[in-house]
């Protein structure tokens, strides 16, 4: 029986992947790096289904083989530094990340990873100059928002942290857990005793 072709093996992959099938797809994969042990596309989908498994370490070496053969992929350098980042290596992370949105600067997804990773550095300068590169890019993207608002609020800067706040609340109200849990951490240097008064404030700040 004739092997299937390897374009054909990825297409099946993908599609298993997309139906929720991770275990069956990475059947294929295997199957398929065994007859193409060098083929970059199968390295970058046994990445991805290792990293959906818990597994950052494996998904980290099969990155590193599909970049070996084409450096420049972008989409493997984000599940890269979506790994490093797995396991904590921050500047591992950093450097895929930051190679990714030099290579794709308007994909706004590898700008809002971008921004995890510097706001996990300390650097909460260019987490903020990420996400609004992330809001220029997707102007209602609330998890940006909220994202951006935190990040503010982390470098002292609250007024513009509520505006951040108060725009994402606007557009998804279910928001409101995540930036009360925010606004409670100390320092923040206000104080509201009743929810509802935080919840006229975030609907009245920036509009």
């Amino acid at each position: 029986m004739a092997t299937p072709h390897i374009a054909d093996l990825i297409a099946l992959a993908v599609r298993l992947v997309n139906a929720n099938q991770p275990q069956r797809a990475r059947i294929v994969c295997e199957q398929a790096v065994a007859a193409w042990p060098a083929h970059p596309a199968v390295h970058q989908m046994l990445a991805v289904l290792d990293l959906q498994a818990g597994q950052p370490a494996k998904a980290r070496e099969h990155a590193a083989l599909s970049l070996k053969l084409r450096p420049d992929h972008v989409p493997t350098l984000l599940v890269l530094g979506d790994a490093a980042q797995a396991q904590r290596d921050v500047a591992a992370a950093s450097e895929a990340l930051e190679r990714a949105v030099s290579l794709a600067p308007d994909q706004a997804e590898g700008w809002f990873k971008v921004a995890l990773v510097r706001q996990d550095s300390g650097d909460l300068a260019g987490a903020i100059a990420a996400l609004e590169r992330v809001l220029a890019l997707q102007p209602d993207r609330v998890d940006a928002l909220v994202n951006r608002g935190i990040v503010l609020q982390e470098a002292g800067r609250l007024d513009d942290a509520m505006r951040s706040y108060g725009r994402a609340y606007r557009l998804r109200e279910e928001t409101f857990g995540r930036i009360a849990h925010a606004l409670a951490t100390p320092g923040v240097g206000r104080l509201w005793l009743r929810l509802d008064d935080l919840r006229a404030e975030l609907r009245a700040a920036g509009a």
